[in-house]
C-alpha cells in the first residue's frame, strides 16, 4: 500500500485505460472484481491505476470487490475466500450490493473476463460474460460459454454502444 514493491511491475493491456474512460464517460456504472484477496491484490489495484494515471480506484470505481473484506458503502471487500470464482457470490454481491442493480435488471450488466473461473461465475451469477483473450479462456474450454469474445477492448465497446 505504501508503494513499495516493484517499479513497473504492472504493464497495462492495450486500450485498458482508454476504455475505462470512455466508460466513465458514457455514465456506465463500472464494477472491479477479484477473487485475490484484499492484501494482495489492493496494492495491486493501486500500481496498475498509478501506472494508468487514473488516480484513486476508489474513487474511479462504482464497486471494487476483493477476497477477505466485508464489503460497506464505499470501501472494498467480499466474502471471496469463502466463495472465490468461479462461485457467482462475486458478481452477484458486485452488482447487487456494490452497484445497486436488482437482479431483475440483470440484462443491463455485462462481466468481462479473461479467466475461465472468472466466465463460469458471470453465467451463474445471472449475467451476460464478454470473455477477453489474454488469460486462460481458450485452454480451460470455456470460450462456449461466453456470450462474445473479444480480443481488444475496442471490440467490447463496440457490443456495449
Amino acid at each position: 500500500m505504501k508503494g513499495r514493491g516493484k517499479k513497473g511491475a504492472f504493464t497495462p493491456t492495450y486500450g485498458v485505460r482508454e476504455f475505462l474512460l470512455e466508460l466513465k464517460a458514457m455514465n456506465i456504472k463500472i464494477g472491479l472484481v477479484t477473487s485475490g484477496l484484499y492484501e494482495k491484490a489492493y496494492p495491486e489495484i493501486l500500481s496498475a491505476f498509478k501506472t494508468l494515471g487514473l488516480g484513486e480506484p476508489k474513487e474511479f470505481y462504482d464497486s471494487i470487490i476483493t477476497a477477505g473484506y466485508p464489503l460497506r458503502k464505499g470501501e472494498v471487500g467480499t466474502l471471496g475466500e469463502l466463495s472465490p470464482k468461479p462461485h457467482p457470490w462475486l458478481y452477484a454481491e458486485t452488482c447487487r450490493v456494490g452497484l445497486g442493480i436488482d437482479f431483475a435488471d440483470r440484462n443491463s450488466v455485462i462481466g468481462i473476463e479473461d479467466s475461465g473461473a472468472g466466465v463460469c461465475a458471470i453465467r451463474l451469477a445471472g449475467y451476460t460474460a464478454v470473455g477477453i483473450s489474454g488469460g486462460n479462456i481458450i485452454h480451460s474450454g470455456t470460450k462456449g460459454l461466453c456470450n462474445y469474445y473479444c480480443n481488444t477492448f475496442e471490440e467490447i465497446l463496440n457490443i456495449i454502444r
